[in-house]
């Protein structure tokens, strides 16, 4: 699954193929098949568990031991962790740009990612005032928009700028 994740986020998910993942593996492709018989399993498998890696980094959105400052900067490390990892953007960002295109069962997996990462970031932000930071998409739009700029530049200082004027003020 890691090949699969690597691969997705490099070349999106029609550029991958059994093959590709048997041959980084020294195996035969009917070997890959045998653990995911058709590459929809395969690509909803690698979203449900990048997404589950993802949530417990962020870990929970409305702890009592947590202020929202930290909730909103273990958001943003998170990105700038994904980014830093082979300067590469976050998964459900390469496959969300093709949604259309994903067999249903992906498309799925990509689409409750989403909904789940507004979702904590609406819980993360529940009781601060107005004005301390953008709603829950603006915060998750901006991020994932400076991460494709930086990596279609090759150049992090998109990202970097984003999560500086999203970084909570008390640790800019």
């Amino acid at each position: 699954m890691d090949i699969a994740e690597s691969g997705y986020r490099q070349g999106g998910f029609a550029g991958l193929s059994f093959r590709d993942i048997a041959a980084a593996l020294d195996m035969k492709s009917a070997s890959v098949h045998y653990h995911f018989p058709h590459k929809e399993d395969l690509g909803k498998a690698v979203v449900e568990r990048y997404a589950d890696n993802l949530f417990d980094t962020l870990g929970a959105a409305d702890s009592a031991e947590d202020k929202i400052d930290d909730r909103i900067r273990r958001l943003i490390s998170a990105y700038q962790a994904a980014y830093a990892e082979g300067e590469s953007s976050c998964l459900c960002a390469v496959l969300g740009s093709v949604s259309p295109q994903l067999p249903p069962a992906v498309q799925t997996a990509v689409d409750h990612f989403f909904a789940r990462l507004i979702a904590w970031t609406e819980k993360a932000l529940i009781n601060t005032e107005p004005s301390a930071y953008p709603n829950a998409a603006h915060i998750i739009s901006a991020l994932q928009g400076a991460m494709i700029l930086s990596v279609a530049t090759r150049d992090s200082r998109y990202l970097d700028n984003v999560t500086h004027d999203l970084m909570p003020k008390s640790a800019a």
